[in-house]
């Protein structure tokens, strides 16, 4: 009885073991296989509520600003060169108080509608 115990114990020990070393393997290639994009990328994010976000997105020396809920992605606007300053968040105390103000679904409309009179239809 002790014999299949101990016979028990062992074989799931490796048996876990070597689970351990395959996901350890799979985690170790499969970071090295996603392909990197050095043309776009996400320069920053805030969330406007859950599923809503605001993206400043760069692709190569331009960058945008997109609105993003679970229907639909929207351009809002063409931000300019990477070398341009960026606004800190004093300067834009109005997309603040807005935020406080007003519910976040509310805000996702306005940004968009300013996008689409801004002649971006998505």
């Amino acid at each position: 009885m002790t014999g299949y115990l101990v016979n028990f114990i062992v074989y799931t020990t490796a048996m876990v073991g070597i689970i351990f070393l395959a996901v350890l393997v799979y985690k170790k290639f499969s970071c090295n296989s996603v392909s990197k994009s050095q043309f776009l990328n996400v320069e920053d994010c805030i969330s406007l509520a859950p599923r809503k976000n605001l993206y400043v997105v760069r692709a190569g020396n331009e960058r945008f600003l997109v609105a993003s809920d679970a229907e639909r992605t929207n351009l809002i606007s063409k931000l300019g060169e990477t070398q341009a300053p960026v606004a800190s968040v004093e300067e834009l105390p109005s997309i603040v108080n807005i935020h406080k103000a007003k519910g976040a679904d509310e805000v996702f409309k306005n940004l968009v509608n300013i996008g689409k009179n801004n002649g971006y239809n998505n």
